[in-house]
């Protein structure tokens, strides 16, 4: 897709800083990153760069990373409360998981530092009475037990390839509080057969799987539906089995105009849901872009946006071949 710039756009506080924007979705991720990393004039900005490359990146003569915190983005577990016999309905099993992880080091050694620990499902939710689970794997290990599993208890953990070195991490980090973890890494395609609710290889209660690691973008900036719709409350990928003072709280935001009042019922659906553990709670990513030396980005926390990003004249589109300008 080829956008010409509009040169005669009424509101000049607004004109366009770049001639022309080239966006090509046909490349594969690792193709376009080799490409912004390794010469000029073929790809110039990648979107959603993975953390594990962020090194790779940043070595590279020709690209730099450009990060954006608070991101309406969150990373977390869902727990499989559907299949048949779910160890997961009890509440106990799923604050031992939320206290088996340390976060820190998740975010240290999974994201490469790029990421931010939230207390529950929604990120820039600010209520002081609600705290990260801390990390005590000896109290893991006790409400494992008194969950009725004091020999450990074994589980399947899957998640996308993009997140297989934090699934990694949180597994282990699973093991040492008592649980045995099998870790399975699945393609887009298999991964969403075995979630989403309306493409299952097979019926819900025969689903294997335990803990499913995800990351969601809250992409209409309204984690009422982004979330809590589609994740817990009737949506298409509902694993839970709520108590019914969430339901009560999603419809009684749902009728509320007053954004402050919404706001205070937000912040009680995730005490709930923080007390209830209904999810595993990790944290919310740093955005990550990589960009050739030569562009101004300007990134947004959510939806990429180009409104502000020029060109320096260094960039290769503007410099001459003999290196005048």
């Amino acid at each position: 897709m080829i956008l010409e710039a509009n040169t005669r756009y009424w509101d000049k506080n607004r004109a366009p800083r770049l001639r022309r924007i080239v966006f090509e979705n046909a490349r594969s991720q690792k193709e376009a990153v080799d490409l912004v990393k390794s010469g000029e004039g073929r790809v110039d900005v990648v979107t959603d760069l993975s953390p594990l490359e962020t090194l790779r990146v940043a070595e590279s003569p020709f690209a730099m990373v450009v990060k954006k915190r608070g991101t309406p983005a969150s990373v977390f577990g869902r727990f499989n409360m559907l299949k048949a016999g779910s160890p997961w309905t009890d509440v106990r099993l799923r604050q031992a998981a939320n206290l088996a992880i340390n976060r820190a080091d998740l975010i240290q050694y999974g994201a490469n530092g790029n990421g931010l620990i939230i207390p529950a499902l929604v990120p820039g939710i600010r209520d002081p009475g609600i705290v990260p689970y801390p990390f005590d794997a000896g109290r893991a290990r006790k409400l494992l037990g008194e969950a009725g599993h004091p020999n450990g208890l074994s589980i399947t953990l899957i998640a996308p390839q993009d997140l297989q070195a934090q699934a990694t991490v949180v597994g282990k980090m699973l093991d040492q509080a008592g649980f045995k973890t099998m870790l399975q890494t699945l393609d887009a395609t298999s991964y969403s057969q075995k979630t989403l609710l309306s493409h299952l290889d097979q019926p819900a209660e025969k689903q294997t799987w335990d803990i499913a690691l995800t990351t969601s973008f809250n992409a209409l900036n309204f984690p009422l539906y982004d979330l809590y719709h589609w994740y817990a409350i009737d949506g298409p990928e509902d694993w839970v089995t709520e108590q019914p003072e969430l339901r009560r709280l999603y419809d009684e935001t749902l009728g509320t105009v007053d954004h402050a009042k919404q706001q205070d019922l937000l912040r009680r659906m995730e005490r709930h849901t923080h007390e209830q553990a209904y999810f595993l709670f990790l944290y919310n990513p740093v955005r990550l872009h990589a960009v050739n030396r030569g562009v101004k980005y300007v990134p947004y926390a959510g939806w990429t946006r180009l409104a502000e990003t020029s060109v320096t004249d260094q960039h290769w589109s503007v410099r001459r071949s003999d290196g005048k300008k």
